[in-house]
């Protein structure tokens, strides 16, 4: 397996005594604690999902009717060792980019990540906000590549919408979850501009 760079904050805060007994018995990496100046917090990598298991099931269930909660936040990354047994690992998998390919790997028409904004924006929070309600894949590229998402939150969720789009999605829908229901509502990502 490829040694990955530990990136994602995970688990309580330590102090740095804690962190230093830790790192030394057990060999985590810990890096300062973006909310707590004085804690230290574990670092794990975040690599891509690669496959889904249980995904046949998870697509039969959806096309029988049933409403499935997979693939969120929390779940365990597993991996096939040499001798084909499989093993977890220390790691996050972004529960975005899982959920995206779930819906791909399932044949989903359309993919909704909910947040807590109604639609995503150029210079969020910023004067002159400007609410980008219909993208297209290039475009929406264009804007991921020159920085208009912030890295630590609506970047990643834009990530998940190209790759439903690049696996063959028809549409990938970010909003906010109050504004489910109402379909003037929500950025929409398609391959190519909507007539």
């Amino acid at each position: 397996m490829t040694r990955l760079l530990a990136t994602k904050r995970i688990g309580k805060t330590y102090s740095q005594d804690e962190a230093d007994s830790l790192r030394a018995r057990k060999g985590w990496q810990f890096k300062q604690s973006e909310k707590n100046s004085v804690g230290w917090r574990r670092v794990v990598p975040s690599p891509n999902p690669i496959d889904i298991l249980n995904k046949d099931v998870i697509e039969t269930l959806a096309r029988s009717g049933n409403i499935v909660i997979s693939a969120g936040g929390g779940g365990i990354p597993v991996f096939y060792d040499q001798q084909g047994n499989l093993r977890t690992v220390d790691a996050v998998i972004d529960k975005d980019m899982t959920s995206s390919l779930l819906a791909a790997e399932i044949g989903a028409n359309e993919f909704y990540i909910l947040t807590d904004v109604p639609f995503i924006y150029e210079n969020f929070g910023l004067p002159g906000q400007k609410k980008l309600e219909f993208l297209n894949y290039s475009d929406t590229k264009m804007h991921l590549e020159k920085g208009t998402f912030g890295e630590g939150s609506m970047a990643p969720k834009i990530k998940a919408c190209l790759n439903f789009i690049e696996r063959g999605g028809d549409k990938s829908i970010i909003t906010e979850a109050r504004k489910l229901a109402d379909k003037s509502f929500g950025s929409k990502i398609t391959k190519e501009y909507e007539l």
